[in-house]
């Protein structure tokens, strides 16, 4: 649209001046972009580029923020998972502490055994010849923080309700003892290592080691564990009670000799024969080793013997030790059933007595020996076990009476303490082993789980 300069622009027509800035800005708009027009259609188009970019910004910025929170967050409940794993492995190892510490007390009572046999003779607990004061401490001190801080006088203000439970985990559920400046408790029990069967007194040698062989033949020719020797093990070896027995006693003694069994009842139970006691480990085992000619260190490292497997630990675990001095006699003082009359076998004279095929008189056996004892944590003494057998007519080997007594004792040095320390939700376990003596006994085992 042109408009010429003589002519008078109509109402509402527009000036010269402003055609001409109407055509700049029409140009403009049209302006050529990269070598093409760019319509006004598109143009608004790309406008919402802007907006898209502002919102992926932000998008991107949150997911970040999101993942530094994540991040702190995880950095934190480590923190405090491993300052509550420090708080439960030494309250673990408090506990076994506290459990030498009452260890201690009673080698100092089992030092004044001999002087109350008549007070217990005059209160009727334990009574008949022979009766000492045979006190387990251990068994009836709780080593607990609660029992400990009240003990001590913090009462049970530090205990809350809102808290979770140390014995079950559940929250709301129970009583969770603050210890100390912090939230965490320990417990532990502490178990007689000389009331089982100690392995490294197979190697005792000449008269000496026949209570001990006869006592673990014993226990492996049980008929109720005849399951465990009618299969092969993994190294596809099968062995009967007897040749376990001698393979236990060939790890463990000097020579290269294989053993034999001696059950004359005179000399050494365990005399050579002829052939190599390695010759299963160099030539069945895939990886080849020799006997330790050692003794044993662990209980796990019976694993290594001939003939022993799984099954085979399952079965015998807990009636087994390798901890106690060797000179140690077996503690008759245990509260399993199954080692009662199996002490009982081995204190007679005949094991195939017709007495003790005798039901009543086993039973008999038992309920006086429970009598005894009156409540477990007091044991009875050497002569009123023997005594006991004996009433019931069953005639007893001369060798477990009196002084000449090489088969069974009724004190113990030798103990296992499991603890417990719990912080926060970190548990941590710990299993020592401690010999007692004068001071807090010496720690021949010690686990960290």
């Amino acid at each position: 649209m042109t408009i010429r300069h003589d002519q008078t622009p109509a109402e509402g027509q527009p000036t010269t001046e402003h055609s001409t800035a109407l055509e700049k800005i029409w140009a403009f708009l049209n302006r050529p972009l990269g070598g093409r027009r760019v319509s006004r259609k598109r143009l608004r188009r790309e406008r919402g580029v802007a907006m898209l970019l502002v919102v992926t910004s932000i998008a991107i910025m949150t997911s970040v923020a999101i993942d530094f929170q994540f991040n702190a967050s995880v950095d934190l409940q480590l923190a405090a998972n491993a300052r509550d794993e420090l708080r439960a492995e030494y309250l673990a190892r408090s506990a076994v502490n506290v459990g030498r510490l009452v260890l201690m007390f009673q080698r100092q009572l089992d030092g004044q055994a001999g002087s109350a046999g008549s007070l217990l003779q005059g209160l009727g607990l334990g009574g008949g010849a022979g009766a000492s004061l045979n006190f387990r401490l251990w068994e009836i001190v709780p080593i607990d923080c609660g029992v400990l801080t009240f003990a001590l006088g913090g009462g049970l203000s530090g205990l809350s309700s809102d808290k979770p439970a140390f014995d079950t985990g559940v929250e709301g559920n129970g009583l969770l003892a603050s210890f100390g400046d912090f939230e965490g408790c320990f417990s532990a029990t502490i178990e007689d290592e000389e009331q089982k069967l100690n392995v490294n007194r197979l190697n005792m040698g000449s008269v000496t080691g026949l209570a001990p062989m006869l006592q673990m033949r014993a226990l492996l020719n049980d008929l109720r564990f005849e399951f465990v020797f009618e299969r092969e093990d993994a190294h596809k070896v099968k062995m009967l009670p007897d040749d376990v027995l001698i393979a236990l006693h060939d790890w463990i003694d000097d020579g290269e000799t294989q053993a034999t069994l001696n059950l004359t009842g005179t000399g050494d139970p365990f005399p050579d024969g002829f052939s190599d006691e390695n010759r299963n480990y160099m030539s069945h085992y895939p990886v080849r080793y020799r006997s330790k000619n050692a003794a044993f260190d662990t209980l796990d490292e019976l694993y290594q013997v001939d003939g022993i497997g799984d099954l085979f630990m399952t079965a015998f675990r807990e009636r087994l030790t390798v901890y106690p001095d060797k000179n140690k006699l077996l503690n008759i003082n245990t509260s399993n059933q199954e080692q009662i009359l199996l002490n009982i076998f081995m204190a007679a004279e005949n094991e195939n007595d017709p007495k003790l095929r005798d039901l009543l008189t086993l039973q008999n056996i038992l309920m006086e020996i429970a009598q005894a004892k009156v409540f477990s944590f007091i044991g009875m003494s050497t002569s009123q076990f023997v005594s006991i057998i004996e009433n019931n007519g069953v005639a007893v080997k001369a060798a477990l009476k009196g002084k000449n007594n090489k088969w069974i004792t009724d004190k113990s040095e030798t103990f296992t303490i499991e603890a417990i320390g719990q912080a926060g939700r970190v548990e941590k376990r710990v299993t020592a082993v401690v010999r007692s003596d004068s001071a807090l006994g010496k720690i021949l085992y010690f686990r960290q789980e």
